[in-house]
């Protein structure tokens, strides 16, 4: 009866529980079957599936190349090795790139290169997804848009085309060398003004940064031991940079940072202004985080509230970690753990401390000395930063002619506040024209006057009081004389002057100075030095204020 039915007994035991048996229709269980092969399926894609997807947690990868050997010829760089040495340091203690990630080249040749970039190209290849970052970073010589490595030739082409085809979602490419700044004018990356702001998008594509123009040297120091442009920016990573205080260090904190310190380090340097260039190819929303500090397996923190350049000295090498100009408030670098000397620029010389960073801890330097010492130097500079004044306004001088006892005109001036050298933090170039009529004998004299000055200046609050040593070089024309033809002298000057200013606003100012000197006049006997005393009221503003001063 069930057979013709079509049912079948079948009977299942459950152990440890009781028999029974079952009446089970045929199709009900091949239903059941296909269920349980399909779950099994399931389950062997789903694993996969999870294991992928905590893969896919972004990951980081660096190629480091330093080389101090270029072509024939070019004089052999001191520390191009030792900055890739730094710059892999930091990326690895701060940077959150991992040492089985990190390729690194210190000294090299065009062709070892290209075989390092074809195999750096074929493992992220295999390894690698769209959601890991790859920094690449050179130093080393450079020329007419190429890379100089031990006497051979590399294009930057060939490594911003590297970069582009990395298959990663965002890619960074630092050139610390000597005109770099070509390979930022390569097609397919957009040019941005410094300094820059980035939107909060999700950020995918490529960058470009190079340590200096396309006709600009890239400068190393004795003292720094190392070029200006990486140790700003390995200071900046380690955590001076931080501008949020948030603990991480984004791309464009630390690009600010190093721009702003090495253009200030090279402002007065023989190897003319260095400019750090910067394009970008950038959309979305989100930061790029370069290093976090805070995870560092230890942190110096500088508790002083005050602005003031330190430096970090490891006690054990001597080897210079960091000489950064700290802002308002306390800074946290991340450093390795281990002995070192702080120094505080202060007035005259340095007020120096000794630490021990400990190993995942913190140390914390500060104290009422190192205090009034940041604020006796902010208080002599003049502030934290420097600063482009451009002032305007009436003047009243002494005339160096019989029958023009005084004569008015107008001043204008263009002074910069940011230290020259050490007693010297303000500079300045005025250029005055005046005009006035000769009593008993009628004239007209007008004078055009060009100077150049510098000296010291002092801060407190709004006022600020200056004093400078003046140089510069007289015109004068002389017409409507009668029955005589126009003359024409140009005599050379050197006044003291002594300036007071207050701030009124945010970039106004009021200017008050007074000059006293002499010119060195030419007279019918002879020439001869003529006394020389002016003053003047002018309008200030603000054309810069730089937010790192030196």
């Amino acid at each position: 009866m069930r057979r013709a039915l079509g049912l079948r007994v079948l009977r299942f035991t459950v152990p440890g529980l009781f028999q029974r048996t079952a009446e089970v229709r045929a199709p009900r269980r091949w239903v059941l079957g296909l269920g349980v092969r399909m779950f099994a399926v399931l389950l062997a894609v789903m694993g996969p599936v999870r294991a992928a997807a905590v893969e896919e947690a972004p990951r980081r990868w660096a190629l480091v190349v330093g080389e101090n050997q270029g072509l024939a010829g070019e004089e052999r760089l001191h520390f191009a090795e030792a900055d890739a040495q730094r710059m892999r340091e930091v990326l690895q203690e701060v940077g959150t790139v991992p040492p089985e990630r990190t390729v690194t080249l210190l000294g090299t040749d065009a062709a070892t290169l290209r075989d390092a970039l074809k195999g750096f190209r074929a493992r992220l290849a295999v390894e690698a997804s769209s959601r890991d970052w790859l920094l690449l970073y050179v130093s080393s010589h450079a020329g007419d848009g190429s890379l100089h490595l031990r006497g051979t030739e590399l294009p930057m082409r060939e490594l911003v085309d590297f970069l582009k085809g990395a298959p990663v979602g965002v890619g960074l490419l630092i050139l610390d060398s000597c005109r770099s700044g070509v390979a930022t004018r390569l097609k397919g990356l957009k040019p941005v003004a410094a300094p820059i702001t980035m939107e909060a998008s999700d950020l995918e594509g490529r960058v470009v940064i190079s340590a200096s123009g396309a006709d600009e040297y890239a400068q190393e120091s004795d003292a720094l031991q190392g070029s200006f442009f990486t140790h700003h920016l390995a200071a900046g990573l380690r955590g001076a940079a931080d501008a949020s205080r948030d603990g991480r260090v984004t791309l464009e904190e630390a690009y600010r940072y190093a721009y702003a310190r090495t253009l200030e380090s090279t402002l007065v340097s023989p190897g003319g202004v260095q400019r750090p260039t910067f394009r970008m190819d950038l959309r979305g929303r989100g930061e790029l985080v370069l290093s976090e500090p805070q995870q560092a397996r230890g942190r110096l923190t500088l508790d002083v509230k005050t602005p003031g350049r330190w430096l970090v000295v490891a006690s054990e090498s001597g080897a210079l970690v960091a000489e950064l100009e700290k802002g308002e408030g306390p800074t946290t670098l991340a450093v390795a753990p281990g002995a070192y000397r702080l120094l505080l620029r202060a007035d005259e010389g340095y007020l120096e401390r000794s630490v021990l960073v400990p190993l995942n801890g913190t140390v914390s330097v500060g104290g009422t000395p190192l205090e009034e010492a940041a604020r006796l130097r902010l208080a002599r500079k003049g502030g934290a930063g420097s600063s482009l004044l451009l002032a305007v306004g009436p003047s009243l001088t002494s005339g160096i002619v019989a029958g023009l006892s005084s004569i008015s005109g107008l001043d204008v001036r263009l002074v910069r506040e940011g230290r020259l050298f050490s007693g010297v933090d303000t500079s300045s170039l005025g250029l005055a024209v005046r005009r006035g009529t000769g009593s008993g004998v009628s004239f007209q004299q007008t004078e055009l006057e060009l100077r150049l000055g510098a000296g010291p200046h002092w801060k407190h609050g709004a006022w600020t009081f200056s004093g400078a040593l003046e140089a510069g070089a007289l015109a004068i024309f002389q017409a409507r004389i009668p029955e005589e033809e126009a003359r024409f002298g140009l005599e050379p000057l050197a006044l003291v002057t002594g300036g007071v200013r207050l701030d009124v606003r945010s970039r106004l100012s009021m200017l008050l100075s007074a000059s006293a000197g002499g010119v060195m006049a030419k007279r019918d006997s002879g020439t001869a030095l003529v006394p020389r005393a002016s003053a003047s009221l002018m309008v200030g503003y603000a054309l810069y204020h730089g937010d790192h001063g030196g």
